[in-house]
């Protein structure tokens, strides 16, 4: 069994991976989406859930008995603009469409609303906001971590930083003008 120790953890304490990316088996038509973390160790029964990115909320839906993911909230990544899907959360997040996220932002908290078998999240990665089993990313490989039924993840417990705002540098122009009065006048001198 593998363990890790990330600090851009959708759980800020320990969990272990029920179900990884690509798995098949009857639980799933095709194959598993996402990355499914549950709680391990002294991690509470319905932990919080963080941002994995800096980003935007495009999309909250909350559970409607029918819904198999039950509860779940997608921000869109600044960096790489691909999408993070979060599944089956208890209660619709605090958060708003529109509203800016970090990875000390506080987007939900575990549940088990949906087509569950117990309290886990299921963590989608896309380049589409919407559901497609064509625009499907590993999420583990973008965490940093294995991609591996049973493996424990540990929450190092530092937020990264910000990354830098770009700043725009002015290209300063060569003064050709100036240049060539300069070399006119030495021509003249001569």
């Amino acid at each position: 069994m593998a363990e890790v120790t990330i600090n851009n953890s959708p759980v800020h304490s320990d969990t272990i991976l029920t179900a990884v990316y690509g798995e098949t088996g009857p639980n799933w038509s095709r194959f598993h989406t996402g990355t499914d973390f549950a709680p391990y160790g002294s991690t509470p029964a319905r932990p919080s859930l963080y941002s994995v990115c800096t980003g935007v909320v495009i999309n909250k839906i909350s559970y409607t008995g029918t819904q198999a993911l039950g509860n779940q909230i997608i921000i869109q990544d600044s960096t790489t603009r691909n999408y993070w899907r979060y599944c089956h959360m208890t209660n619709p997040t605090p958060l708003n469409i529109g509203d800016r996220v970090n990875t000390s932002t506080i987007v939900g908290q575990m549940g088990a609303t949906g087509n569950v078998t117990g309290v886990h999240l299921h963590l989608e990665y896309s380049t589409t906001a919407g559901w497609d089993y064509d625009s499907f990313l590993n999420p583990s490989d973008a965490l940093g971590i294995p991609n591996q039924r049973g493996t424990i993840v540990h929450y190092n417990g530092t937020i990264p930083p910000e990354p830098p705002t770009p700043t725009q540098v002015k290209k300063r122009r060569f003064p050709w003008v100036l240049y060539a009065n300069k070399l006119r006048r030495r021509n003249i001198r001569k």
